[in-house]
């Protein structure tokens, strides 16, 4: 599937409208970013790159423009130059200079487009706030193992949501064995981490946007993650079955905004 998804994303980018090329420009950097070797190779092999630059060459919007350009010259120093295991990197970035480009400067750019290789096991993770035995550690460490989510990070979360929700509509119902795909794991376990990020932040923001936009990305991460659960336990019925407890739990002021799985205590309160 993360073939078909990288095709898709392709073919959105030779959109006319700016707002669908920034939009595919930002998932292409997502799942680069998240989703490991196998999206890079297919990045590389399916001539995305070509097309970036052929966009660049058709003087294209000022802010398409800037996200490719920034994004190339990122993907080409972190995927190591010419001699690289993809050198098409380089070789757009080689290309995007002979057509007289000016890249913008590194200084002035935020978080790193790639992260580096995960090394550290999946048990490091923050403890998953839908496991009630662990909601106390989870909360207590939320703020020291998370930093506030901005709006920026919210869209990165739901282009990581988009992807994932897209490679499940791919999958089999009835077939477990896709979920074990590389890329569709490493999704999975985006989505719980930014899950936790947005208990964190609904439940201490006091910025209203944020706010809203906080609770509609919790009830969409819950939807993907429920639909993902229901296939890896042969229920996927279940994904259709929406929760309703946390629209109850905002009419308590003294609760969480936000469901954090623990349905006991809810009970009890």
């Amino acid at each position: 599937q993360a073939k078909d998804v990288v095709k898709g994303i392709k073919k959105k980018l030779g959109s006319k409208n700016p707002k669908v090329q920034l939009l595919a420009l930002t998932l292409l950097e997502t799942i680069i970013k998240n989703c490991g070797d196998i999206v890079h190779m297919h990045v590389a092999e399916r001539d995305v790159l070509h097309e970036m630059v052929r966009i660049v060459k058709k003087k294209p919007d000022f802010n398409v423009k800037e996200k490719i350009l920034t994004l190339i010259d990122t993907w080409q120093e972190a995927f190591g130059g010419a001699r690289a295991r993809y050198p098409q990197y380089y070789v757009a970035y080689q290309e995007l200079l002979r057509l007289g480009a000016v890249f913008p400067p590194r200084s002035e750019r935020s978080a790193p487009v790639l992260t580096p290789p995960q090394t550290q096991p999946l048990s490091s993770y923050p403890p998953n706030i839908r496991n009630s035995d662990r909601q106390d550690t989870a909360e207590s460490s939320a703020e020291s193992e998370f930093p506030t989510l901005s709006l920026t990070e919210i869209q990165n979360a739901r282009g990581i949501m988009d992807v994932l929700s897209e490679m499940l509509n791919a999958i089999d119902p009835g077939n477990k064995e896709g979920l074990r795909q590389e890329v569709i794991v490493d999704l999975v376990e985006q989505c719980r981490t930014y899950k936790q990020r947005v208990v964190h932040l609904v439940n201490s923001t006091s910025d209203e946007s944020l706010l809203c936009q906080g609770l509609a990305l919790n009830d969409d991460l819950q939807r993907v993650l429920t639909r993902h659960e229901g296939i890896a336990s042969g229920t996927p019925s279940q994904a259709n079955k929406p929760k309703s407890e946390p629209a109850k739990e905002l009419v308590n002021v003294d609760s969480p905004l936000i469901d954090t799985g623990d349905s006991s205590k809810r009970s009890e309160g």
